[in-house]
């Protein structure tokens, strides 16, 4: 539960923690930072040359530890009691649309324009809006593949872009599985935003998925793919394809040899983040 005080006039109150970092360098967060110190949401906020990152974290302490942990510069930190906020206003007034290779990333508010292709999410708590660094090389690399007719697994699908997105590549149907019951409702969501269908979103752990698959999607983290490369070798199709990221680089060697003997046709890298495309 948030932490919420109480002000002398009965109203609800809660403390706004703003810390100025790098431009970008909100990419390169890991994910718990998302899910579970500020599950309300990150708000970026351009203040003339300074980028504030904006968050109303449950433990103000724990959350600008993990900040601080996370590897990237962090500049002034400053903590406000305000009263509270509605955080779906918050989402409509902060966020922008993503460009991403081929397609523009847009919340359902944003208007749209001719001639441009678009995948439509509603910002909220599942992760996969378009903006963090293995999402967007996830993107690149998934533009490089022929998806026509293909059956796909989407593992640890989030908000469901990517799933959308094969579909929009011509995918002929995508299996999207995460385990985190938000996410899934957030990627059934955005499926009906974008009047798709193909897309199966079901709540379940890795290891409980079953079938084969010609390509599989993968942008989870080193420590769910050391759990799991053996599972997800069974599931990809002789022949098929494996795209993979949420690597970072001194993680490369580690990652590559789950998948041995399996090696990568391409690699891609932005910043501090790694993704790879196997081909069987």
């Amino acid at each position: 539960m948030k932490k919420t005080f109480l002000k002398t006039d009965g109203q609800a109150t809660e403390q706004r923690v703003d810390i100025v970092i790098d431009p970008g360098a909100y990419e390169l967060l890991p994910e718990d930072i998302y899910t579970v110190h500020s599950p309300s949401g990150l708000w970026i906020i351009e203040e003339n040359t300074h980028t504030i990152m904006r968050a109303y974290p449950e433990h103000v302490e724990t959350y600008i530890a993990a900040v601080r942990a996370s590897g990237i510069r962090v500049g002034r930190v400053t903590v406000t009691e305000e009263p509270r906020r509605d955080y779906a206003d918050m989402a409509r007034r902060y966020f922008r649309p993503v460009s991403v290779e081929d397609i523009v990333i847009r919340a359902p508010w944003n208007a749209k324009r001719k001639g441009v292709t678009y995948i439509t999410i509603e910002p909220g708590m599942a992760f996969g809006t378009g903006r963090h660094e293995s999402t967007r090389l996830m993107i690149k690399m998934m533009r490089e593949v022929d998806f026509t007719g293909r059956r796909v697994l989407d593992l640890g699908c989030g908000s469901g872009l990517l799933s959308l997105y094969a579909r929009l590549k011509g995918a002929q149907y995508v299996y999207a599985v995460d385990n985190d019951i938000d996410a899934v409702l957030s990627a059934q969501k955005n499926v009906l935003l974008n009047e798709t269908s193909g897309v199966e979103i079901v709540c379940a752990d890795l290891k409980d998925v079953r079938g084969k698959y010609d390509i599989i999607l993968a942008n989870i983290d080193i420590r769910t793919f050391a759990l799991y490369s053996t599972h997800i070798q069974e599931l990809w199709k002789k022949n098929g394809i494996l795209i993979i990221s949420g690597i970072i680089g001194r993680e490369k060697k580690k990652a590559l040899s789950l998948f041995l003997p399996c090696e990568p046709v391409a690699e891609v890298k932005k910043n501090a983040w790694r993704g790879y495309i196997f081909r069987r």
